[in-house]
């Protein structure tokens, strides 16, 4: 008796499977998957010159924000450094280096995220 109910129960999902009703189910999964599992952050595909010419320019806009006193100077401080910040985190999975932790990053952490990508040769 129970090989039957299994046997019809896997009839239908098969059927349903066929017929594409059982998208939502494969969705489901997948969510239940990556919240156990998180999927692994991939490099991103920007040449280390693109990232180094980043680098150097968002580093003298945030120098030159920081020494020019203009209306919310404190928001565009603090959106020149997240933006830095994530070319830093950008530059480290490019190079492979650990990275430190998420945006926006510490004055301490974004001083060492700097000596690790100088120490692998990126030069900005």
């Amino acid at each position: 008796m129970a090989v039957l109910v299994a046997g019809l129960m896997a009839a239908v999902l098969v059927t349903a499977a066929l017929l594409g009703h059982l998208g939502w189910a494969g969705r489901a999964a997948m969510r239940c998957w990556h919240l156990i599992r998180p999927p692994r952050p991939v490099a991103d595909n920007v040449p280390v010159e693109q990232i180094a010419a980043d680098l150097r320019r968002l580093a003298a806009h945030l120098e030159s924000v920081y020494r020019v006193d203009a209306p919310a100077k404190m928001q565009r401080l603090t959106a020149a450094a997240l933006a830095y910040d994530w070319v830093l985190l950008s530059a480290c999975r490019t190079l492979d280096i650990p990275v430190p932790g998420p945006a926006p990053l510490g004055p301490l952490d974004r001083l060492e995220t700097e000596a690790a990508l100088a120490a692998q040769g990126l030069d900005w």
